[in-house]
């Protein structure tokens, strides 16, 4: 890959810039506004702007699904700073910005594909910002009582989602064994405490007790 070029660089925030401020005002892009900052927008799709450009060597209207994928899954879990909130919604907004880019700008013509690659590295995302051996054992028992895991679960996609259960699944399996490595402990009981929001909402009808977690994510030191 050739050196970044800062020309290119600038030129490439510019245009992210204008594009950014169109998609504020676009319908796909005023949802975000009651959910974010507006400089938590900017700073999401400028810096995926920059990391595609940088890291993988491409302007916007050459991205392609390994450039979503390797940003998303690897740039972003190191240099992105991600609290809880913003990690729910980084992957929903790039996939309405891709769509505003090619429906509303005619920008790129490649978001179908932009969109899954970015569906599919969401769950690489959360699995890096979420780092369940270094909590102390009162964050687990807030997973066991708090509201925040039926947030949690809301914003998962339905793909994220069926992740969660095969790895819940394989967990399970081997606790029952007596293989699970202790530091799979935590992350046991966090998909336990996340998924069993599942049933409470398969079933609204039905009282049913207030459960388990308040998800806490941590973000992984910048490198």
């Amino acid at each position: 890959m050739k050196e970044p070029s800062q020309q290119t660089v600038q030129r490439i925030l510019n245009e992210a810039n204008d594009n950014i401020a169109k998609f504020k005002k676009s319908r796909l892009g005023l949802p975000f506004k009651k959910t974010m900052e507006a400089d938590q927008i900017n700073y999401v799709i400028t810096s995926f702007t920059g990391a595609a450009y940088t890291g993988d060597g491409r302007t916007p209207k050459r991205w392609t699904a390994e450039t979503v994928k390797n940003v998303i899954s690897l740039y972003f879990p190191q240099f992105l700073v991600i609290d809880t909130d913003l990690l729910g919604q980084i992957v929903p907004l790039l996939v309405n910005y891709f769509t505003f880019l090619e429906h509303d700008q005619h920008y790129i013509k490649n978001s179908n594909a932009l969109i899954k690659a970015a569906f599919v590295a969401n769950s690489d995302l959360v699995a890096a910002c979420m780092d369940p051996s270094d909590w102390p054992d009162g964050d687990i028992d807030d997973i066991v009582n708090g509201d925040l895991g039926e947030e949690f679960l809301n914003q998962t996609s339905p793909e994220e989602l069926e992740q969660m259960k095969q790895a819940y699944t394989v967990l399970l399996q081997e606790q029952q064994q007596g293989t699970l490595a202790p530091e799979d402990e935590k992350m046991l009981q966090i998909l336990d405490g996340v998924l069993s929001h599942e049933d409470d909402q398969s079933d609204r009808s039905q009282p049913k007790p207030k459960g388990h977690p308040q998800m806490k994510l941590v973000k992984k030191p910048r490198k």
